[in-house]
């Protein structure tokens, strides 16, 4: 399965939704699309099934400068604990 990323516009900025699968070829399109979006973003990633090394530093690496976490499975909220040495 591939990785599906959409945006939401919302009263208080974007939210950014991820699902399925996110590797390293998808990174770039994620980080040029959330450099577009004006005001605050929020990432979903309910649905988001997996990421690998690279995309799990993306999403930290977004998370450390302001990017909130709205919702994520648990297997996803452990692999982005910045404690998790990945």
């Amino acid at each position: 399965m591939s990785v599906r990323i959409t945006t939401i516009g919302t009263k208080d900025g974007s939210l950014v939704k991820i699902d399925g699968w996110l590797h390293r070829v998808d990174v770039d399109e994620l980080m040029r699309l959330v450099s577009t979006l004006e005001g605050p973003v929020a990432l979903d990633l309910t649905d988001l099934q997996s990421a690998d090394r690279d995309a799990v530093g993306v999403l930290r690496d977004l998370l450390g400068v302001g990017v909130e976490l709205r919702a994520a499975s648990p297997y996803i909220e452990l692999l982005l604990r910045p404690d998790r040495g990945l």
